[in-house]
C-alpha cells in the first residue's frame, strides 16, 4: 500500500509540474508579446504563432470598448483569452487588457490575469509620468504609477445592486454607504481618481450627500463634478443581468 500511495504522489506531482510549465510557458509568451506594446494589434495578435499557445480565443474574447480619459488620453479594453494545452485537454487563461494611446501612439499597456490576480504593466515611463504629473496638478493630488496601474487594471462595473430594485436599497460602493455623511472622505478621493468609473461614484455619492445630508461642495468639487460630467467618458454599467459600455451623463443625469 506504502508504494502505491508513493507512486500516486509521484504521477500527481509529474501532472501538477507539468500542468504549472505548460501554464508558465504560456503565460511567458503572452507577456513577451504584450512588452512591445507599440505593436499591440488585435488582428495581427490572433494571426501570430506561438510555440505554447494554441490560439487566440475570438469567440469568448475581443475587443470590449474604447473611451477618452483626460489630456487626450484614450484607453482600449480588451478581453484576451489564450488557450494552451496540456495533454490531450485544452486550458485558458484570460486577461483584462488596457491599451493606453495618445494621437494614435500606443504609450503603454496593463494586462490582468483575471483568474490569479497577477498583474503586469508596460509604458513608455516619460510620457506615463507627464500624464500623471497633469493629472496631479489638476485634480489637487499625489498619485503615482502605482495607483494608476491599480485603478486601471481591471474592469470596473458602474452600477448599484444589480438584479435589485435600487429605490428600495441604500447607494453603496465597496460596502461604503452614500447616506453616512462620515465616508465623504472616501468620495473625495474617488472624484479625483484615474478610473471613471470610480470618479462617477465620486460624483453622485457627494451629490447625494449635498441633497439628503446638506454636506457643502467646495468650489473645486464643483469644478471636478462639472469636468467630469462634460468629459463623459463611457462607463461600463451594469443595467440589470446586463454589463454594456456607454456614456452616463445624458441630459438627465447631467443635472
Amino acid at each position: 500500500m506504502k508504494k502505491i500511495s508513493i507512486c500516486i504522489f509521484l504521477l500527481q506531482s509529474l501532472f501538477l509540474f507539468s500542468q504549472n510549465r505548460e501554464e508558465s510557458e504560456a503565460s511567458y509568451e503572452i507577456q513577451g508579446y504584450f512588452k512591445n506594446y507599440q505593436e499591440f494589434n488585435l488582428d495581427t495578435l490572433k494571426r501570430k504563432k506561438f510555440n505554447y499557445i494554441r490560439m487566440i480565443n475570438s469567440i469568448r474574447g475581443g475587443f470590449e470598448f474604447e473611451r477618452e480619459l483626460d489630456d487626450s488620453l484614450k484607453q482600449s479594453i480588451y478581453t484576451i483569452i489564450i488557450d494552451y494545452p496540456l495533454g490531450s485537454y485544452m486550458r485558458h487563461k484570460e486577461y483584462t487588457v488596457s491599451v493606453f494611446s495618445e494621437n494614435d501612439s500606443i504609450i503603454g499597456l496593463i494586462n490582468y490575469d483575471v483568474y490569479r490576480g497577477n498583474i503586469n504593466s508596460y509604458f513608455d515611463y516619460e510620457k506615463l509620468n507627464e500624464y500623471i504629473e497633469s493629472h496631479n496638478k489638476f485634480y489637487k493630488t499625489e498619485l503615482g504609477i502605482s495607483d494608476f496601474v491599480d485603478q486601471l487594471k481591471k474592469r470596473k462595473i458602474y452600477g448599484y445592486s444589480c438584479g435589485s430594485n435600487i429605490s428600495d436599497l441604500p447607494l453603496e460602493h465597496d460596502d461604503i454607504y452614500f447616506d453616512n455623511i462620515r465616508n465623504a472622505k472616501y468620495f473625495r478621493n474617488w472624484l479625483t481618481a484615474f478610473n471613471p468609473e470610480l470618479q462617477t461614484f465620486g460624483v453622485e455619492a457627494l451629490k447625494y450627500l449635498e441633497k439628503n445630508k446638506k454636506l457643502p461642495l467646495s468650489p473645486f468639487e464643483k469644478k471636478i463634478i462639472e469636468h467630469i460630467k462634460t468629459r463623459n467618458s463611457k462607463l461600463l454599467i451594469c443595467g440589470g443581468c446586463v454589463v454594456f459600455p456607454q456614456k452616463y451623463y445624458d441630459e438627465a443625469n447631467k443635472k
